[in-house]
């Protein structure tokens, strides 16, 4: 009996581990890493929100090089990269601008999350109560990020986390 009791717990384990090895290869290997639109110039028409309660009109970083970032408080990797592109910027200065898009959530949270991280004024953190960015850029994953040169196309769209050294290639090829 005991025996037979391991061996239906075994296989309990055995499919978990199954379903998470092919949940992760499917995220990792099966999404798609293209967007389907090359060219940023409808999400320029979008109107976001500042910390502050002010409007931000996307169309004013329209021949900028940019990096635009949709997170949300709740995602496992979304502190991390926030930090790094924070590192980033300071690195790179003027010459990119780098908007964090905040996915719907209440503003007391999302305020509360990047205060924590100590982004400081390194970012430019929006945010997006209907999620209409996530959408525009066909959000797929978390995080996503764009990388949109002066012309305002999607040079680089990655759905899902970017490590140090991917974000720092990718920022050089941008910058160049």
């Amino acid at each position: 009996m005991v025996a037979e009791d391991s061996y239906k717990q075994a296989l309990i384990v055995a499919a978990l581990l199954a379903a998470a090895t092919f949940s992760f290869s499917y995220f990792f290997f099966k999404v798609p890493q293209k967007p389907a639109d090359s060219n940023f110039g409808k999400q320029f028409s979008l109107v976001l929100g500042s910390y502050e309660g002010t409007d931000v009109h996307l169309y004013e970083y329209r021949r900028q090089l940019l990096v635009a970032y949709a997170w949300a408080s709740w995602c496992t990797y979304c502190a991390e990269e926030l930090k790094r592109l924070a590192e980033l910027k300071k690195t790179y200065g003027d010459k990119i601008h780098i908007l964090a898009v905040n996915r719907a959530e209440p503003v007391p949270i999302a305020k509360e999350f990047t205060r924590q991280l100590g982004l400081g004024d390194q970012i430019e953190l929006l945010l997006d109560p209907t999620d209409s960015f996530f959408k525009s850029i066909g959000g797929y994953a978390m995080p996503e990020t764009v990388f949109i040169n002066e012309a305002g196309d999607i040079v680089f769209h990655q759905r899902g986390p970017l490590d140090m050294p991917s974000l720092e290639a990718r920022m050089k090829e941008l910058v160049q």
